[in-house]
């Protein structure tokens, strides 16, 4: 939520993240001094120069009028307050490697998940939410009766319905996934948050039936659109595979492993080109709001916009990447076509718009 500046519907405003050094990480994964950051130096006539780094001018003036005197010792007089305000940038970096600690409460996480899953079956298939083979977990989403293990797997699913609506929403997604599984004999929920975070529940057990998947998934970012849903029933003797497999977290071990591995994907690869990937959006809807028409101007803007976000892709990564083999590569992907291709639709016409994503992902890969 932070990295795409996504703000929940009960929450007043974006999550920040506290890190463990002088900063934290405010909307957009932008870094941000916790307080004015305040460097000594030692001349080498031994006076001592003082380096001070705020987050904005307006928060270097009001650190003059409050904090000053007290940390340097002395009053600063006009002509040196006037010189620290000339002389302050604005400091503002993207996200890179920070220290930080993170707690996971595993039973809050899965009696949510639990509570999501169960809402989905309400509105569609209430009779199973009242049926007794669901009062066990029932019990564990309203009043917190049993532990999370007892209904908590790792789930892989072999037939998803989700594809589509991923490839066209992407991260501005969350979707459950509940299937009936008559291999396993069980109601398996999946509940998925932004596309990045995966938690599956055993819904109810002894299940005798076909095998059917219930999908439903909305768009995240303020769209206002409704929760939408398909059900389908899948012919499992069509596939070699289960529709979906399951294991159980069995030691301690193991979960360390699994959220450990989890958080290190969402903090190492994923939030960092999240947040560029989500910049990279708010750039093309900015040109997109200037000009209405697609045409070389627009095409142009785009190209700076995907240089842009592979330079700074380099820097997080720690690695140099070629913008001239970027640029080659654009072209082979036919990016100098969109204009001939494309010219006088609008900027937002889908296909024009997938042609840019598509663009976008065969260049991320190739990096990859």
């Amino acid at each position: 939520m932070n990295a795409w500046s996504f703000k929940g519907k009960r929450r007043k405003s974006i999550p920040t993240i506290e890190l463990e050094g002088p900063y934290f990480l405010e909307a957009g994964a932008k870094l941000r001094l916790k307080e004015p950051l305040v460097e000594k130096e030692t001349q080498t006539d031994g006076q001592i120069k003082f380096k001070i780094s705020f987050n904005s001018r307006g928060e270097a003036k009001r650190w003059l009028k409050g904090d000053a005197e007290s940390y340097l010792g002395r009053a600063l007089s006009q002509e040196e307050q006037d010189e620290i305000i000339r002389q302050a940038k604005f400091r503002s970096e993207d996200a890179q490697p920070q220290k930080a600690s993170a707690n996971l409460n595993l039973q809050e996480q899965y009696r949510s998940a639990t509570h999501t899953i169960l809402k989905c079956l309400a509105f569609f298939i209430p009779d199973l939410v009242c049926h007794e083979q669901t009062k066990q977990v029932r019990e564990f989403a309203r009043y917190d009766r049993g532990d999370w293990q007892l209904f908590a797997v790792e789930a892989e699913q072999h037939f998803s319905l989700a594809d589509q609506p991923v490839s066209l929403l992407g991260v501005h997604h969350n979707s459950v996934e509940i299937y009936w599984c008559s291999y396993l004999r069980m109601v398996i929920g999946v509940v998925t948050i932004l596309n990045r975070v995966k938690r599956a529940v055993v819904i109810a057990k002894d299940y005798s039936g076909p095998d059917r998947i219930l999908y439903v998934f909305e768009d995240t970012h303020g769209s206002g659109k409704p929760p939408r849903a398909i059900l389908a029933e899948i012919n499992s003797q069509e596939f070699s595979l289960p529709i979906i497999e399951i294991q159980d977290f069995a030691s301690q071990t193991r979960i360390d492993q699994v959220f450990g591995n989890e958080l290190s994907f969402l903090t190492n690869i994923n939030y960092p080109r999240d947040a560029l990937t989500a910049k990279l959006i708010k750039k093309i809807e900015e040109v997109n709001q200037v000009s209405v028409a697609v045409d070389e101007k627009i095409v142009e803007k785009y190209r700076e916009a995907f240089l842009d976000f592979f330079t700074n892709l380099g820097k997080i990564l720690g690695k140099s990447i070629d913008l001239d083999k970027v640029l080659s590569k654009m072209s082979d992907y036919e990016f100098e076509t969109l204009t001939h291709r494309f010219a006088g639709r609008n900027c937002r016409d889908m296909e024009f718009n997938s042609s840019v994503v598509e663009i976008f992902k065969n260049l991320l890969n190739e990096l990859e």
